[in-house]
């Protein structure tokens, strides 16, 4: 072969490895793109060539970001043939805890024309996962001090509590006043239930002797008709007997608990409280939840960012098993529903986490410390409960609205006094 030749194959080959180093490694695209430039105040952490995602797709990268007038530009090259409508939204997120930030990208509305090329967009700047997981760290750890130190929430928390106890306390000295009446009534009925069984006895011995003719009654009996009518009657007298057994043991089945929950939210730092009861009845599968959300003085200046609306009434009909408990019903002074998870029900420690929601106020649309609330009310969380008695949380309340943050803490406990006077009021209204 000639050195002319092989000069040649040697110079084609070069510039075939030229052109694809260019191609792959140096970034060259032979895609025909458009720029778009985005405005946005804080862009920290996104790179160039960044991915641009329409609805997860890939659509194009980031070209450049510069600073114009004192804004942050994101100049987004975006294929050609991938339409932007006007009325997009772009922002900058985060593929994960810890992955990589890119910017999304989502859809306008149907039927506005598209961004031309050049076009400048006003993005939505959202607050990085990295600051909001910041933030939460340090009003948990804010919540952890308060408590430790007996700061201001340990000592409206100490208050709450105090009063918790002594409104107990005041239940507990009318249920036993009431004690002597209910232990009467129980003594009457234990000694009902042995006379019922004994005269049961008897008129069992009684059948007997009728149906085989003995003695002067059993002699007087032998006309069918009347044999017919005392069994009736007898009859009749053990279904009395066995719905005053299902009445005592209606009594001793019923579970009543208080429940309290306490809110604070650290950015106006504001407080909140709820107290019920909830009663589970015998069914195995059902409860009532009776209290007042949002305890307050309804005459009380608000403070700014304060928007609950106080002393509203809650009353709920559920519904529960193992892991979940589903409630409906008269939530926060509106119609809504409520859900609670223990997806973990059955591991020992990871059965301690609650995840609970509220999705309550449908048709709101009204005004409230100068803030127009026209979307449903979405709340939810995470529990983490110690022991039977007290949980702490964090959850996010209204989040359609004010994406209100909160920590929470819950108690509630088991009172078996009221436990038996619900038993008793169950046996008095069943008669």
């Amino acid at each position: 072969m000639k050195p002319e030749i092989k000069l040649g194959i040697f110079t084609i080959l070069g510039l075939c490895i030229f052109g694809y180093s260019l191609y792959f490694l140096g970034g060259i695209s032979v895609t025909r793109t458009y720029d778009l430039n985005v405005k946005f105040a804080d862009v920290s952490g996104l790179p160039v060539k960044a991915p641009v995602k329409l609805s997860g797709v890939e659509i194009g990268k980031v070209k450049q970001i510069k600073i114009e007038n004192g804004d942050v530009i994101v100049v987004a090259e975006i294929q050609k043939g991938q339409e932007i409508r006007r009325g997009a939204q772009f922002s900058v997120v985060m593929t994960g805890i810890i992955g990589t930030k890119y910017l999304r990208v989502v859809q306008g509305p149907s039927g506005e024309a598209a961004y031309q090329a050049g076009d400048y967009i006003l993005g939505t700047d959202e607050v990085p996962m990295d600051v909001m997981i910041t933030q939460t760290m340090a009003s948990i750890k804010g919540f952890v001090d308060s408590v430790n130190n007996q700061g201001a929430f340990g000592e409206r928390l100490n208050d709450t509590m105090s009063e918790v106890r002594q409104l107990s306390t005041n239940l507990n000295q009318m249920v036993a006043s009431l004690r002597p009446y209910i232990n009467r009534t129980m003594q009457n009925l234990d000694s009902a239930t042995d006379r019922l069984n004994d005269l049961m006895a008897k008129a069992d011995a009684l059948i007997t002797g009728l149906n085989e003719g003995e003695g002067v009654i059993g002699g007087l009996l032998k006309d069918e008709q009347m044999k017919a009518d005392v069994k009736e009657s007898v009859s009749d007298l053990k279904d009395t007997m066995a719905e005053v057994k299902t009445f005592v043991g209606k009594m001793k089945r019923f579970k009543v608990y208080w429940d309290y929950d306490f809110f604070y939210m650290p950015e106006g730092r504001l407080t909140s409280s709820d107290l019920a009861l909830e009663i589970f009845p015998s069914s195995g599968y059902t409860f009532y939840r009776v209290g007042m959300a949002n305890l307050g003085n309804e005459d009380d200046r608000l403070k700014e960012k304060d928007y609950l609306e106080k002393n509203k009434i809650d009353v709920r009909f559920g519904l529960y098993n193992d892991w979940a408990k589903f409630s409906a019903g008269m939530i926060r002074g509106s119609g809504g529903v409520a859900l609670e998870l223990k997806p973990f029900y059955n591991r020992e420690f990871l059965n301690r986490f609650t995840f609970a929601g509220e999705f309550y106020d449908w048709g709101r649309d009204r005004t409230v410390n100068g803030h127009n609330f026209n979307k449903p009310n979405v709340s939810g969380g995470v529990d983490f409960r110690f022991n039977r008695y007290f949980s702490v949380g964090a959850w996010a309340r209204d989040v359609l609205e004010t994406k209100d943050f909160a920590v929470k803490a819950n108690v509630s406990f088991n009172d078996e006094d009221i436990s038996s006077f619900f038993g008793l009021a169950a046996v008095a209204g069943s008669r």
